[in-house]
């Protein structure tokens, strides 16, 4: 009906007078500093991590994490992601306290864009879903009345600087409209003591005095999906640039630091000088910009890209030595590389930077099909007459040699049915809408004017533009569009490389068309483009006004956008960002286009708008799961839950959160190891120390008592491997070898009701067909089945998407893949269908399907730790592990058969299994005993250690089990697979690992570097599964002559050992004989010195002494009374007489000093005398000798004896010195005549001379004289 598209513009007004309810809010989305919660936006450029939060995380006791295991990195990012809401009709800051109260939480989706150069990672496709937390302003007392937001961390992935970050709600409370928008680093900025600031130039406060609505607009060159920061140029006399990171939902003016330049020459002639940057360029870390002939370029500091190079401090100029007209942007890049290309001038016309054209001419434009490595010109060249001509050439950049391709018609084809110009905003064409050129074609008399190519890499479709289009899969054969007729010719081409384009004219017509289809429609200006804008006016949006200029119109993920200049009626002026209206411009200018007829039904008169859609509803049905051809590996996290009754959470939560979401990223690149978990996921690591304490967590978080104040729960942070499809094509489907993708599309047409006035012919499923168009017939074949359900009204296709299996290239994972596309769209539908829904309308009838062959990216090869083992212990029987087990690298012992096992991986889907195809096992490095004496090897040592082409070197580290032999390559490596995959360490003579030195009691053990490929054998798939890893081998052999040497100096040490043994077993009892004897000796030794010791301890003092030997001179001690006389029965005594004391002077010391001399020649004498009694102890009971032994034991004790008796005579000599001495000195002392006295007797034993045959002495104790 004719009010359908009218029904979200008018619907506004219906609520508003009937009092419903109408969300008019959006999510606003902005960074905040990791330190700056709450304020505005920030800048987003710093790319360091934060450092660590540890301490943080060691206050969590009551979660399943552990800060201190090796693999924790529980670190932060920079910035916090703000979600707020923008509301048009109501306070934004009380709908956000609204949506919070009636439980909307927002959901982001911030999606990695895979990086120009990949350093860290394999190309994977990466987001993360994340549920927005609470935060409560601060400065608020009020709990009702607080300003609040949300808030998720903004994660920055190491080699990607491009974010797509989305943002939904979550279906609960009021509405809120979604949102996307592009989140870049800004290499652009630096900081400063006063803030960040622009290093490319000088910030302006605002586009005033630089925008105006006289200006034209430009186009918007940058990388396709791989530019973090847009720029656009052509300000009129400034040299200013508009600069946004968001693709341009906000924006900077900065005036270039450049100096303004005109060079101009005889050779390189420059008609007028501009200091406005005419082209400007983006690409993933470096801006390019002309002025004049002047080009220049900025490299961006991306720190999180790996660059080689550092930021540029000042722009720098490049070919100076060339006279540059205009660049070319190249949108796609190359072996990991970007492109811009520079055109000549003067006197380099015709020529462009990295190949140059030898015939003179003038070289329009050049467009870089990266993806065969070739570059496309169109030249003009002078005819006879000037006449202009165009040729479209092609530069093969592998064989450096160039072709002429075609020579373009130089006159514009006649149509069957010739333009008539209607209205100012319609135009009548033909009614095929295109032309096919060939011979037989008539041509008018206007000169074709061709100014540049357009090529889509996914359609291999090329589009030569200027006053014309024309259309062409090879530059050989072309179709004219003839749709498009205009007196301004194309000024630039807008190519969104998912079916859509539009272009730009000079007079700022914008037109806009579908691949395959022949259908062009100008949209501005026309009848259907006034009257949108004129509804929007009439709602109040601030987007649309009466005075705006268009500045630039592009394409971006969304749809078809456009930069408009706008200015109120006081002259204030300012920039905008808005979606270019396409679908209700197309939808109001079928109505426009369609006569309405009056019709009779049930004697009622109705309006009949005619269908111009030969269907009415359309649905894909029985789609697979969506990531299995997507490759989007999807990660979900939730905040942790808070202790805090309101919800709310604070900066301690939110810092919780970050360190999250980097550990759980971290443990995403972490993933990529050569070897296996056992369990397949990379948050596995997590949590495999705690997983059986989460219900306890559970229980703790449950009552409010989780320390630190946050519950970190491990079932939110987690791998979805099984996303629904939701009825709805992915964005691009990857196919491997021979892979399939099947589908179902269900088409039914109107019903009665919505039929009413219609023929049966008119509503017929004999209108409905279904075409696809395949860019590569070659490679992707498509199969239709077409089944018509005649009592549904409906068309059931089914669809099935093959891989041929013909695709040369077998590459790593997500590399050299095969761009290409399936155009699906319905006969007579293209721009005529259309569904109406709540937010607009939406096509429908057209939808190209991107599609990727090759080896999709997330799949990998693993070694398989656990089955290697397994299987190599049950083919050997037996496992010998090393000395010092390493859990992460497991040993192999040299002499067991090694049966290495592999697992295909995949990353997005979760699938895990044994490789069953044939593969490459090749040695290119080793080194013994660490991993850190790890040498690669060269080209020829890697042939001769692992080739079976060169085994006559000897050299060879391994070898096949198969004693039949093995299929091998062309360069003499052996080919395994799962079912032969045996392999025998050999370490030959030439070999690296031959004859290793060992460097203790062990045998020598080995690290072996290992590659494995299966590329140029394994004809089950497009991936080369290049996979190094490092094996540890113990065991090795000794070379025969280093053996030979060890077994003698072995053999030798072995004989002398029993010879020693021998010896030992018959002197082993004589040497434990003596040896008890003397340790006896030594006993004894020790216990008379403890003796002695404990009896002279307690002597009387000097004047005791002299008192006890005045009592000796008294008599006390009779002569047979004595200590020796006592002990030994019958000795002989005798007394020594005494002399004068005046033979002595006159000393008051010498007493003192005699008597201790007595004192110690006394303890002399009793130790002596305690040493012969105990040998005469050992006399007595050796006696009668009976053996020898037993003799040579007596005559040793006799000799012994009379050692010590002749010490003892001299120790009584010198004792009858002392006692004469001491004698007379005390009777001096007392003034007494001398007399003689006693002394103290002692013993002499003239007995033992006489024969060693001596009767027994009974022990006796040591005398002591009162």
């Amino acid at each position: 009906m004719i009010w359908h598209p009218l029904l979200p513009l008018l619907a506004p007004f219906f609520l508003a007078r009937f009092g419903l309810p109408l969300s008019d809010c959006q999510f606003q989305l902005g960074v905040n500093r990791f330190d700056a919660l709450g304020g505005d936006r920030d800048l987003f450029f710093k790319q360091e991590s934060l450092k660590s939060q540890n301490e943080i995380f060691k206050e969590l006791l009551d979660s399943a994490i552990d800060p201190n295991d090796k693999d924790a990195r529980y670190l932060g990012f920079p910035y916090y992601l703000k979600i707020s809401l923008s509301c048009a009709r109501q306070d934004s800051a009380r709908a956000v306290r609204k949506a919070h109260y009636s439980g909307v939480f927002p959901i982001v989706t911030i999606a990695f864009e895979e990086p120009v150069h990949p350093v860290l990672q394999k190309p994977e496709q990466l987001e993360i879903e994340m549920r927005a937390a609470p935060y409560r302003i601060s400065g608020c007392d009020s709990e009702e009345l607080c300003e609040m937001c949300w808030y998720t961390p903004m994660p920055i992935m190491n080699g990607s600087v491009v974010m797509t970050v989305t943002v939904r709600d979550n279906s609960l409370g009021f509405q809120v409209s979604g949102k996307r928008m592009y989140m870049n680093i800004n290499g652009y900025l630096r900081e400063t003591n006063s803030g960040p600031e622009f290093s490319v130039g000088e910030r302006m406060a605002s586009v005033k005095g630089y925008l105006s609505l006289k200006d034209v607009s430009r186009p918007l060159w940058r990388t396709y999906r791989q530019a973090p920061v847009l720029i656009l140029g052509g300000i009129p006399n400034n040299k200013v640039i508009l600069l946004s990171d968001t693709g341009f939902n906000d924006f900077f003016v900065i005036e270039a630091a450049i100096d303004s330049c005109w060079i101009s020459s005889r050779k390189c002639r420059w008609d007028q000088f501009s200091s406005s940057i005419v082209d400007t360029v983006s690409t993933e870390s470096t801006l390019f910009i002309r002025q004049n002939q002047l080009i220049y370029y900025f490299t961006g500091n991306y720190s999180a890209l790996y660059m080689n190079a550092s930021g540029s401090e000042l722009w720098t100029r490049i070919l100076a030595k060339q006279c540059v007209r205009k660049l070319n942007p190249v949108d796609f890049p190359h072996n990991n590389t970007e492109f811009v290309l520079a055109l000549g001038g003067g006197w380099q016309e015709g020529e462009f930077f990295l190949i140059s054209v030898s015939e003179r001419c003038k070289l329009k434009w050049v467009v870089f099909a990266t993806e065969i490595n070739r570059f496309y010109l169109l030249v003009e060249t002078t005819l006879h007459g000037n006449v202009s001509a165009y040729y479209t050439m092609a530069y093969h950049q592998d064989t450096e040699h160039y072709e002429v391709l075609s020579l373009t018609p130089q006159f514009i084809p006649e149509c069957k049915k010739q333009y008539s110009l209607r209205s100012i905003y319609d135009r009548e064409a033909n009614d095929q809408g295109f032309v096919v050129i060939i011979g037989q074609v008539k041509y008018t008399n206007i000169p074709m004017v061709l100014q540049g190519i357009a090529y889509n890499p996914f359609s291999r479709i090329f589009y030569l533009w200027g006053n014309v289009i024309l259309q062409s899969t090879d530059l050989k054969s072309y179709l004219y569009l003839s749709d498009f007729f205009s007196d301004s010719p194309v000024k630039y081409f807008i190519h969104s490389y998912s079916g859509p384009f539009a272009f730009v004219t000079e007079n700022e017509e914008v037109w806009f068309s579908n691949e395959v289809s022949s259908i062009i429609k100008r949209v501005f200006p026309s009848r259907a483009w006034t009257l949108h804008s004129s509804l929007q006016k009439m709602s109040g949006s601030k987007i649309f006004g009466l005075r705006e200029s268009p500045v630039s119109v592009f394409y971006d993920k969304e749809d078809l956008q456009e930069l408009i200049y706008m200015e109120d009626d006081l002259g204030n002026g300012k920039l905008i960002k808005r979606s270019f209206p396409l679908r209700f411009v197309l939808t109001y200018n079928q109505i426009i286009e369609r006569p309405q007829q009056v019709f009779s039904h049930e004697g009622k008169d109705y309006i009949k708008f005619s269908h111009s859609c030969p269907f009415a509803r359309v649905r894909i049905v029985d789609l697979p799961l969506p990531q299995r051809y997507s490759r989007k590996e999807h990660y979900r996290a939730e905040p942790p839950d808070i202790m805090e009754k309101t919800g709310f959470h604070d900066k301690k939560s939110l810092t919780v959160y970050q360190g999250l979401i980097f550990q759980l990223l971290w443990l995403h690149l972490a993933y990529n190891r050569p070897y296996a978990d056992p369990v397949h996921d990379p948050t596995w690591r997590w949590w495999k120390n705690k997983i059986e304490d989460a219900h306890y967590y559970s229980y703790v978080a449950s009552n409010r008592n989780s320390s630190g104040g946050v519950y970190v729960n491990m079932a939110k942070y987690v791998k979805i491997y099984n996303l629904g499809s939701g009825n709805v094509w992915p964005d691009t489907i990857f196919l491997d070898k021979r892979n399939s993708y099947n589908f179902s599309v269900f088409f039914s047409i109107r019903t009665k009701e919505q039929s009413l006035g219609e023929s049966a012919e008119e509503n017929s499923l004999d209108y409905v067909w279904l075409t696809i168009t395949v860019a590569h017939p070659e490679y992707v074949n498509v199969f239709m089945e077409r089944t018509e359900l005649i009592s549904r009204g409906a068309v059931l296709y089914k669809v099935e998407v093959v891989d041929v299996g013909i695709y040369p290239r077998q590459d790593l994972s997500g590399k050299k893949l095969l761009k290409s596309a399936m155009i699906f769209s319905v006969a007579n539908a293209v721009t005529k269908c259309y569904d109406y829904s709540f937010i607009g309308p939406l096509t429908k009838g057209y939808r190209v399907l991107p599609v990727v062959v090759g080896c999709p990216p997330g799949r990998r090869l693993a070694f398989d730790i656990t089955g290697t083992l397994e299987y190599t212990t049950k083919k050997n029987k037996r496992y010998f592990d090393c000395v010092n087990p390493d859990p992460e690298m497991p040993c192999f012992f040299f002499n067991d058969v090694f049966y290495p096992s592999f697992l295909i991986q995949d990353m997005v889907t979760g699938d895990s299994g044994i490789f069953e195809g044939s593969y490459i096992f090749k040695i290119i490095g080793g080194g013994p005993y660490s991993t850190e004496n790890i040498r690669y090897f060269s080209t020829d040592e890697i042939l001769r250690y692992n080739s079976n082409n060169v085994s006559e070197t000897w050299g060879h580290i391994w070898l096949s089990a198969n004693t039949k032999g093995n299929a091998k390559d062309s360069e003499g490596f052996p080919i395994l697979s799962r079912s032969d995959n045996g392999i025998v360490w050999v370490c030959q003579e030439h070999s690296s690992c031959y004859d290793i030195l060992p460097r203790d009691m062990l045998a020598p053990h080995y690290f072996f570097v290992v590659k494995v490929t299966n590329r140029g054998v394994d004809q089950t798939t497009y991936c080369d599964y290049a996979l190094e890893f490092i094996i540890h081998v113990h065991g090795l052999h000794l070379s025969p002559s280093r053996a030979i040497f060890l077994m003698k100096v072995s053999m030798s040490s072995v004989v002398g050992l029993v010879i020693l043994y021998v010896m030992m077993y018959i002197l082993t009892p004589k040497v434990k004989a003596l040896c008890s004897r003397f340790a006896r000796r030594i006993e004894e030794v020790v216990i008379l010195r403890t003796g002695s010791s404990a009896t002279f301890s307690s002597s009387v003092t000097s004047r005791g002494s002299q008192n006890y030997f005045l009592t000796l001179s008294e008599g006390e001690c009779s002569p047979g009374k004595g200590f020796l006389a006592g002990a030994l029965k019958g000795p002989e005594h005798w007394y020594l007489p005494l002399g004068t004391s005046d033979e002595f002077p006159d000393d008051p010391t010498l007493l003192h000093d005699v008597l201790a001399e007595a004192l110690r020649t006394g303890a002399e004498i009793n130790r002596l005398v305690g040493l012969i009694r105990v040998q005469w102890h050992r006399l007595a009971e050796t006696t009668p000798w009976t053996t020898h032994d037993a003799d040579q034991s007596a005559q040793h004790n006799l000799r012994t004896l009379d050692r010590l008796l002749k010490e003892v005579r001299l120790a009584q000599e010198d004792l009858a010195t002392l006692t004469r001495l001491l004698a007379r000195l005390t009777v001096r002392e007392a003034q007494q005549e001398p007399a003689a006295a006693p002394i103290r007797p002692v013993c002499d034993f003239p007995w033992l001379e006489r024969g060693w045959r001596a009767p027994r002495c009974q022990p006796f104790p040591i005398p002591t004289c009162a």
